[in-house]
């Protein structure tokens, strides 16, 4: 496939949890290509390091841009350093370059729930973009900014009035076989996600969820 893994983070979670999010990308991706933009210094592919700039959703999707600009395929897939991925997430195939290709079968793991909620809406942790399409996006947004802002938490909501990067016809839903997870450790920029709030105790792939937490998380 022509497309690139963009792994962002702005390091503030502890490392062995990262490098396990890490491992699993590298067991299941494939052999996909990978672009790591760090605060830190990993060994993760192509690495480039921006330095401690602080954690934000500026300065996230300012990251998310130093790693479209940086690969050379015609397709991005997004992932995060609290995000599990399935190995059938790394297999869809986009057909348009002009789309935000957005998984919707998306959960979260709450801070210290060893069960799962669904995420209807999915979110930009599971998504596949065209390259310079996303890249056009992000400088649209960016125009007239400064390089790194701790100001605009969730951005660009601040910006869009509190609307999606993407609007709803740049979007199209898919859904992978098997689900994607996030997992909030409390470490993270969002400590809270809209989620139904209904407990579930078991997802394909990843089995039940106090083993989940014993294998992946604190």
């Amino acid at each position: 496939m022509d497309t690139t893994i963009i792994y962002y983070t702005s390091n503030r979670e502890l490392p062995e949890f990262e490098e396990r999010i890490r491992n699993n990308i590298l067991k299941v991706c494939g052999g996909l290509p990978i672009v790591s933009v760090s605060q830190k210094p990993i060994d993760f592919g192509k690495n480039i390091v921006v330095g401690d700039v602080g954690a934000s959703g500026f300065n996230m999707f300012r990251q998310v841009l130093i790693g479209c600009k940086t690969a050379k395929t015609r397709f991005v897939i997004s992932a995060e350093a609290d995000c599990l991925y399935p190995p059938d997430y790394f297999t869809f195939v986009p057909k348009n370059d002009n789309i935000c290709y957005r998984n919707f079968n998306t959960y979260l793991l709450g801070l210290r729930r060893d069960y799962f909620y669904k995420k209807n809406e999915g979110g930009t942790w599971s998504q596949v973009i065209g390259r310079e399409f996303y890249i056009k996006r992000l400088e649209e947004l960016f125009e007239g900014a400064p390089e790194w802002s701790l100001e605009e938490k969730n951005f660009p909501k601040e910006r869009r009035k509190g609307e999606d990067i993407f609007t709803p016809a740049q979007i199209e839903r898919f859904e992978t076989t098997n689900p994607c997870v996030s997992i909030k450790s409390g470490k993270g920029l969002r400590h809270y996600s809209h989620s139904e709030r209904v407990p579930i105790h078991e997802l394909p792939y990843w089995g039940d969820g106090k083993t989940f937490r014993k294998i992946y998380c604190y």
